[in-house]
């Protein structure tokens, strides 16, 4: 794990988890974004903290430019989290958790279980999403099928142009990716990495370890 904003050489934190399903090594990712600091809290990171009743009713009744989503979920569940970063790469929405400790705000608001997902429309209007089962899946792909939410879009990366008049005046655009195809520059750019980061990361190499990068150098210079 490489913290964000690391002002000193590291090669990172090796984390060892209970066991290697896919559902812990997400939720440990999950804390690991939640436990960065305010300070060096990476900019993209969205909110991960649960938001107080107060601030949810404040939503009711005023209109905005956007829907917003509430997760409301136990102390322990994860759904909320996973269910806000599934959604932040989506725009006119917003999605926020809450936890259950407020059982008089939950039945005000009609919540008989957790986790629910509970809606706020653009108009002010709000409402618990019935007929949804209560699992991360089920409340992302809801969002995401709500009427003019849909993903970012990424406008291309274009070149500054020449200083030089004299030259060419025209911006140049970056050539679209294609991934079904391999570039060179990975590949150098792999070969680089290994050879000049982690290869330093070993004080010695003997054994199998110096036979396998050996067979490796081997077959680099075949191919």
């Amino acid at each position: 794990y490489f913290k964000a904003f690391t002002k000193q050489f590291t090669t990172g934190e090796n984390y060892q988890g209970a066991d290697r399903e896919l559902q812990t090594l997400r939720q440990m990712m999950i804390d690991f974004l939640q436990n960065h600091s305010q300070e060096v809290r990476p900019p993209a990171c969205p909110p991960l903290d649960p938001v107080w009743p107060s601030d949810i009713t404040s939503l009711f009744d005023k209109n905005s430019h956007h829907y917003t989503a509430i997760v409301f979920e136990s102390n322990s569940s994860y759904v909320g989290r996973e269910v806000i970063l599934d959604l932040i790469q989506y725009e006119n929405i917003v999605v926020r958790r809450a936890l259950n400790s407020d059982k008089a705000f939950l039945e005000k608001l009609g919540v008989p279980s957790v986790p629910s997902c509970y809606l706020i429309q653009p108009n002010g209007s709000h409402g618990l999403i019935s007929n949804l089962k209560p699992l991360r899946s089920f409340f992302s792909s809801y969002l995401k099928s709500l009427p003019g939410v849909r993903k970012k879009l990424l406008l291309p990366l274009q070149l500054p142009a020449q200083e030089n008049k004299e030259e060419s005046t025209e911006t140049k655009v970056w050539k679209e990716f294609d991934k079904s195809r391999l570039y060179m520059a990975d590949l150098e750019s792999g070969l680089h990495f290994l050879l000049r980061v982690e290869l330093a990361t070993h004080k010695t190499l003997e054994g199998a370890e110096l036979k396998t990068f050996k067979d490796f150098v081997t077959i680099s210079a075949k191919v």
